[in-house]
């Protein structure tokens, strides 16, 4: 409420619609259809402050855009002059809050705010990362479903991006080295994205497009196939280039946590696995993690476990929650091998489909930290 001093010779209602105009840039009051559509009483939309106000907001900045796409810092006076002009907001934040949150944020910052608007209202998201990737998002308009919020977030979680960028209508997604082009891809593939291609930072030649992403083989339940021969004395040990190794699942009860592994036979034949898989942790920075990793006791190890063509030997890895609080260096990949010198995955935490939920994108596995691993064990295996 403004308040004003007698002497001003002035009633606070004058004095406010004096301002009004002032702001306006008009010597008389707009009515009607002529009254823009939100009040500016600095050149502001009241929409930056509010945006400014919301919760997990690092910092918010904004510019008007003419019809010719030159920047602005204030709007024309006159609602007229405003048309085909827009106010870009573009908010930062941490990527920890996640695409729910910026959801929330979005609808927050429209509610009751008068559709549509002149000037017209873009706003963008730009999730901040350990990494500092560059991450933006066009969240409104929205697209039709709102997935490309939902892909930025996913990717500002996948080791090895260092930019994506979603406009509406186009993705620009890169890694640093050709290296990280397959698994960002894979997870571009297996999360159903609206990504169309994943390119290396500087150099447009080297690419992989979504669609020529291997599929992943087809899982078939312990149930549906032949058992498992552990004792086949002629099925040679597995080759790894016939082992599709993946993250299938997670589970957390009581403080402790879970990590389901995965080994499927890709080969005509049967094969065979021994001991434990070996593991590796890594930071979105691909940097890795001094854990250390102690065998299991439960359930027993079988000296030699058979693999039939197209069936899955199973691990599980299990942690007590460890503490996570202002600690960036979270585990946000693991690499998967199927045995003692055997090459290893990189298996990001996002390329884990689970059924009904999002992405995962990090696991409370920090510098310092122990867990268990079991050995390979039939499909279907209670642990």
């Amino acid at each position: 409420m403004l308040s004003v001093s007698s002497a001003s010779g002035r009633t606070p209602i004058v004095l406010l619609l004096t301002l009004v105009l002032a702001a306006c840039g008009s010597s008389t009051a707009l009515t009607g259809s002529d009254a823009p559509a939100s009040s500016v009483m600095d050149g502001t939309d009241p929409i930056v402050a509010d945006a400014r106000a919301l919760p997990g907001v690092d910092d918010v900045t904004f510019h008007y855009r003419d019809p010719d796409g030159n920047e602005h810092p204030e709007p024309p006076g006159t609602p007229a002059d405003r048309e085909g002009w827009t106010l870009r907001l573009d908010i930062v934040h941490g990527a920890e809050y996640g695409a729910g949150w910026a959801a929330e944020a979005i609808d927050e910052l429209l509610e009751g705010r008068p559709e549509p608007t002149t000037p017209a209202l873009e706003i963008w998201l730009h999730p901040v990362t350990p990494t500092a990737s560059e991450i933006a998002v066009r969240a409104y308009p929205r697209t039709d479903d709102g997935s490309q919020v939902r892909d930025a977030f996913l990717l500002a979680a996948t080791p090895g991006v260092v930019r994506a960028v979603f406009d509406g209508e186009t993705a620009d997604v890169r890694v640093a080295d050709a290296a990280d082009l397959a698994k960002v891809a894979d997870v571009a593939a297996v999360q159903g994205t609206g990504v169309d291609v994943i390119r290396v930072l500087g150099d447009d030649s080297a690419e992989v497009r979504v669609a020529d992403v291997p599929p992943r083989p087809p899982y078939v339940p312990s149930t549906d196939r032949p058992a498992q021969r552990p004792a086949d004395p002629a099925a040679p040990d597995c080759d790894p280039a016939s082992l599709r190794l993946e993250l299938t699942g997670t589970d957390a009860a009581l403080g402790s946590r879970y990590l389901f592994l995965g080994a499927t036979n890709t080969g005509a034949a049967p094969c065979a696995l021994r001991g434990r898989p070996e593991l590796t942790f890594r930071t979105l920075a691909e940097e890795p993690l001094a854990v250390a990793v102690t065998p299991s006791t439960t359930p027993p190890d079988p000296p030699r476990l058979v693999v039939p063509p197209g069936a899955r030997a199973v691990a599980m890895l299990d942690w007590n929650a460890m503490p996570t609080a202002n600690d960036p260096n979270l585990t946000y990949e693991v690499l998967l091998a199927a045995g003692d010198g055997a090459p290893a995955t990189e298996l990001p935490l996002t390329s884990l489909v689970i059924d009904g939920a999002g992405p995962q994108t990090s696991l409370d596995i920090v510098d310092g930290g122990e867990v268990a691993v079991t050995a390979w064990q039939p499909d279907g295996t209670g642990f």
